[in-house]
């Protein structure tokens, strides 16, 4: 993300971890005292992009986070893998009022979680709590989790209200959560890892971030600089599926995640390189790929005076040649971004106005402004791959020798992504001009998008229009398939005449999995359910 994905800080978790509408589910929720010779005893492992700086996912939105979190902790719904619809999860029913301004959820019993802890509605009401105070701190990601997003908390600017009014417990199984006014997408929402429910004893003790305790199909075991290791609960509610021990091992290299793979060390690979897929089509081996939902763009830092033209922004966007980005630098079939929404949605604006790619224009654009060959300093990420952007040595490279082709004079700033790249590139203080980042998108709603970039003040883009902001959260609170496709569209437009960024792309991204493998249950946002992966049994 942009407010795409921010760290809690890899070096102090590894320290850690070194020690109206009624939808009623099935299934029995009673845990089965399952016979330990019957539980799977299989091991897989899966290589990352990237190690976790945290695994607690409501202070880090990354995906390797994220994917980690969604075995361990579960949410009061879940997301069909398919459709991204919200299905019944920890909750088995939910009844929305005809305000849409609160929903009631009745929880499964006989739930308890993996410290033994009986799952029930206080345990709901202290993880809210626990989010809300999250987003009220001044930690320098507060602002930038899911709850603050979603609900538009902890942010004193008026033009932001928050809709959160509270989680309030009517009886043991029984939970209301209050909105002071309407979010659409709410329960798609909190389909999200970042909802998921933690043993309240976990968060009392302060050690979610570095062992969560959860109800979910598996247990926290260990972790280490390059592996999270993760066992079978034996009392899971639901289906266990065929895995009886997990291992997440980060391989920051694509190379290295190919030759692992290859040899037979890990069982399957996230964010298949560009180098590998033939290699890997002509082994036989299968890649999955997932559908572009997230964005990679080009930030423009508004709060420097030279920035608030629009004329020299949209001579930045003028001088990048995203076709050939898109074309050269990320896996076949993604799409040339010109707004921050994935096509999926279908709400495309119709008068979009990011300028094509034409470096005579850019140079006509610069000379009618009071740009005079001050320097930009341009910060962008080393040693990380994400979704959104797996390359980002070489994109950089080559927006940097577009734009000064065209007149512009860059001060490049190279920042490990472990050092808090994405931190330095939010900071109010900071002064850098541009900045090269992404959102990857977490459920199924353009909201997902839009909100987190666009709907508070954005210390990234310094944006200054607090009319689109205002829009941005109106269009959030509507209802109506017709009339809020319609919002988007406009919306899409109107921001793309602002340009606080320049998307660059909608990457599709690719899991290469080995003949172990029969079937595995990818989704577009990369949080994939692995009780749900089957195993070959010949």
């Amino acid at each position: 993300m942009s407010t795409s994905e921010f760290q809690f800080g890899r070096r102090g978790f590894l320290a850690a971890a070194g020690l109206g509408l009624v939808l009623t589910g099935c299934g029995n929720s009673t845990p089965r005292s399952q016979n330990p010779s019957a539980l799977p005893d299989t091991s897989f492992t899966f290589a990352q992009a990237a190690a976790p700086a945290t695994l607690d996912p409501s202070v880090s939105n990354s995906v390797e986070t994220s994917r980690i979190a969604a075995q361990i902790l579960e949410g009061l719904v879940t997301a069909d893998p398919s459709t991204g619809e919200p299905l019944p999860g920890l909750a088995e029913s939910w009844e929305t009022d005809d305000d849409e301004r609160s929903v009631t959820f009745t929880l499964r019993r006989g739930i308890t979680f993996h410290d033994g802890a009986a799952f029930n509605a206080e345990a709901v009401r202290a993880n809210f709590d626990k989010w809300r105070d999250q987003a009220e701190s001044d930690a320098h990601w507060a602002r930038r989790t899911s709850f603050a997003t979603v609900f538009r908390h902890g942010n004193s600017d008026p033009s932001t209200p928050s809709s959160y009014g509270g989680c309030e417990v009517l009886d043991e199984r029984t939970v209301r959560l209050v909105l002071r006014h309407a979010y659409y997408p709410l329960l798609h929402a909190l389909t999200q890892p970042s909802f998921g429910i933690a043993s309240p004893d976990s968060i009392a003790s302060g050690t979610s971030r570095s062992h969560p305790v959860g109800t979910g199909p598996f247990r926290f075991e260990s972790a280490d600089e390059l592996s999270v290791r993760l066992a079978v609960n034996p009392d899971y509610w639901g289906e266990l599926g065929d895995l009886g021990r997990l291992e997440f091992r980060s391989i920051t290299d694509a190379k290295v995640r190919y030759a692992a793979l290859v040899a037979g060390q890990v069982d399957a690979y996230d964010q298949v390189g560009l180098d590998a897929f033939a290699p890997l089509a002509r082994s036989g081996t299968q890649v999955l790929f997932r559908d572009p939902y997230s964005v990679s763009y080009v930030g423009i830092n508004q709060r420097l005076p030279l920035l608030q033209d629009v004329r020299i922004r949209r001579a930045i966007a003028a001088a990048i040649d995203r076709g050939a980005i898109a074309r050269e630098l990320f896996p076949n079939g993604t799409n040339v971004a010109d707004q921050f929404i994935p096509a999926r949605f279908n709400v495309d604006g119709e008068d979009l106005q990011v300028p094509a790619f034409d470096p005579q224009r850019a140079r006509e654009l610069l000379s009618d402004t009071r740009y005079n060959g001050e320097k930009l300093t341009f910060y962008y990420p080393r040693n990380t791959s994400r979704l959104y952007l797996q390359r980002p040595e070489q994109v950089f490279a080559m927006i940097s020798t577009q734009l000064t082709r065209v007149g512009f004079n860059l001060d490049p700033v190279a920042v490990n992504w472990d050092d808090d790249y994405v931190q330095k590139v939010t900071d109010p203080q900071s002064q850098h001009a541009l900045s090269l980042l992404g959102w990857s998108g977490g459920f199924r709603d353009p909201d997902n998008f839009l909100g987190p970039l666009l709907g508070s003040p954005n210390a990234e883009f310094g944006v200054r229009d607090r009319g689109l902001i205002t829009a941005v959260n109106r269009a959030a609170a509507m209802s109506g398939d017709s009339a809020r496709a319609n919002t988007y569209r406009a919306l899409n437009n109107r921001i793309s005449e602002l340009l606080p960024a320049v998307p660059l792309a909608h990457p599709v991204s690719a899991v290469a999995v080995n003949n172990r493998v029969e079937t595995f249950p990818l989704t577009s946002t990369g949080h994939e359910l692995f009780n749900d992966l089957t195993l070959r049994t010949s």
